[in-house]
Parts: structure tokens; C-alpha cells; sequence
């Protein structure tokens, strides 16, 4: 059924996200996790520079770099 498949796709998806989150842990700085939390909590760009008082490019440059230790980290394909 429906429901079966549903619970199926958030289990999947919840033990990747426990993935993500020791990945998160092991690899990032603490500068890092911080501005990854915050776009996952739906900040922007200048915003998130103006709350660490840096500016937009640095904020750029650090979740880029973050993003590329966790893909790294969790061997994510960029076809994915």
C-alpha cells in the first residue's frame, strides 16, 4: 500500500539523515556546522554573513567548501 511505501521512503531517508548529521560532526568546523544549520534552517546568504558578521562571499566559500567535505566524506556521487 501507499502507507507501507511512505514509511518505507522515511525510514530510508531518516537513516541517512543520522548519516549526515555524524558526518556533520566528524568533518565540519564549528564555523561550518553553524552556517550549514543555518541554511538548513532557511537563512540566506547575507543573512547568515551579517549574523557572523562576515561578509556574503566568505559564507559562500565556507558552505561551499562544507558541502564538498561532506560529499567527500559520505562518497556522494555529483550525479546524485
Amino acid at each position: 500500500s501507499t502507507d507501507v511505501a511512505d514509511r518505507r521512503a522515511a525510514d530510508a531517508f531518516g537513516d541517512r539523515r543520522d548519516e549526515l548529521a555524524r558526518a556533520t560532526q566528524e568533518v565540519l568546523s564549528p564555523r561550518q556546522r553553524r552556517i550549514v544549520e543555518l541554511t538548513a534552517g532557511g537563512w540566506g546568504v547575507p543573512e547568515i554573513a551579517n549574523e557572523l558578521g562576515t561578509t556574503p562571499e566568505r559564507i559562500s566559500d565556507e558552505k561551499y567548501k562544507a558541502i564538498r567535505k561532506l560529499r567527500n566524506h559520505l562518497r556522494v556521487d555529483d550525479a546524485v
